[in-house]
């Protein structure tokens, strides 16, 4: 009888255990996106600041990395995640928006930073939250 207890529980800790694993490795995927997503755009305004001449297929590329950054998201930080897609819209067209746009949007880049230091604590939860 106890065997057949600790078999049936060895049975149902072995997925419970690859979930874990499973959702820790989610979680670093998305910490993965969105850190690039940051790390390239604080790199494009450093180049911006520098040449004050805009270059459109970064620009392009920021969108997408935004982009990932949302779909790696969405499963932990709904918010946030609706955050980096709203970035990602930025990056298409950067004109388009004013200081106020992205102020409502709450898509200041310092904001989404913040936000992303407060996940890498092992502890914490994925919760949400300027720069542009």
């Amino acid at each position: 009888m106890i065997a057949e207890i600790l078999d049936t529980l060895t049975k149902l800790l072995g997925p419970i255990a690859t979930l874990s694993k499973d959702q820790r490795e989610r979680k670093d995927t998305a910490l993965r996106t969105i850190s690039n997503a940051l790390d390239e755009t604080f790199l494009y305004y450093r180049d911006l600041a520098n040449s004050n001449e805009r270059n459109l297929d970064r620009e392009e590329l920021l969108s997408k990395y935004w982009s990932a950054a949302a779909i790696s998201l969405r499963h932990f930080d709904q918010e946030l995640a609706l955050l980096c897609d709203h970035k990602s819209e930025y990056w298409i067209n950067p004109e388009r928006y004013s200081i106020q746009d992205i102020e409502d949007f709450n898509i200041k880049l310092d904001n989404i930073r913040n936000a992303y230091r407060k996940m890498l604590s092992p502890k914490s939860r994925f919760t949400s939250i300027g720069r542009n």
